[in-house]
């Protein structure tokens, strides 16, 4: 079972860049997350569509040019899975179970 991944939709959030962080506002909940990247990189390449780890990471090797193998072998789809694991938790990305 592939877990897929959907974010909030972006006008329910407010972002503002304070040098190295981000301000993320959650209009729901009233509250304010301080992030730093991944994250907001993250949140831009998912856009609103449901999205595998893999394909996310694929848009941000295409997204920010980085070196495309170094998806493969894992240490960065494991990264990748925690980073939208905690975006879950804060409320920003949902997971979905596919079949």
């Amino acid at each position: 079972m592939t877990a897929l991944y959907k974010a909030l939709i972006p006008a329910e959030l407010i972002q503002h860049d304070l040098d190295s962080m981000t301000l993320i506002f959650q209009k729901a909940s009233g509250i304010t997350h301080i992030v730093a990247d991944p994250i907001p990189a993250i949140l831009e390449v998912m856009g609103q569509e449901l999205l595998s780890v893999l394909e996310i990471g694929a848009r941000l090797v295409d997204s920010f040019d980085l070196d495309g193998d170094a998806l493969e072998g894992g240490s960065v789809e494991d990264v990748l899975i925690a980073r939208l694991e905690e975006l879950r938790v804060l409320g920003l990305v949902e997971r979905v179970s596919a079949a």
